[in-house]
């Protein structure tokens, strides 16, 4: 007797036990479904026109960690790139270690990082200052508040 008959042969031995079993199992499985498409529908914004033809690359362990040096003009050099922007997590502190105090902060080249994220805007003078400035950070008007 194999396995497979062995498992066959008991699971059709009770079958109001296998049918109340399976129904369970799809109930859940709906349930599942059901409050993540809510989930989804209530939580996650679409993205801009502009993202949909955006490709984003990390390194396979970590944020922290960039990808080396010598991608970016391999990747630069592909059919189709218009833009290619570093970005790296530094895990910096605003005023204190409160999670309602943190945010995602990223440094980055200045000089390319509004080309490649063109929905993004800013003044053209707050720009130049921030480009000029290596201490410099653009935050959101909702995250300045």
């Amino acid at each position: 007797m194999t396995l497979a008959h062995f498992v066959r042969k008991n699971a059709f031995r009770n079958k109001r036990r296998t049918t109340l079993t399976l129904l369970s199992i799809a109930f859940s499985l709906l349930l599942l479904t059901m409050m993540m498409t809510i989930w989804r529908a209530f939580y996650l914004q679409e993205g801009s026109p502009q993202s949909a033809q955006r490709l984003i690359t990390r390194h396979k362990v970590s944020l922290v960690f960039s990808l080396p040096a010598y991608y970016r003009e391999k990747i630069r050099a592909l059919p189709g790139v218009t833009h290619v922007v570093n970005q790296s997590w530094f895990g910096g502190l605003y005023k204190d270690d409160k999670p309602e105090n943190f945010f995602a902060q990223f440094g980055t080249d200045p000089q390319e990082f509004f080309d490649t994220y063109p929905e993004f805007k800013i003044p053209p003078d707050q720009l130049a200052a921030w480009q000029h400035d290596r201490a410099g950070a653009v935050a959101d008007a909702e995250l300045v508040k």
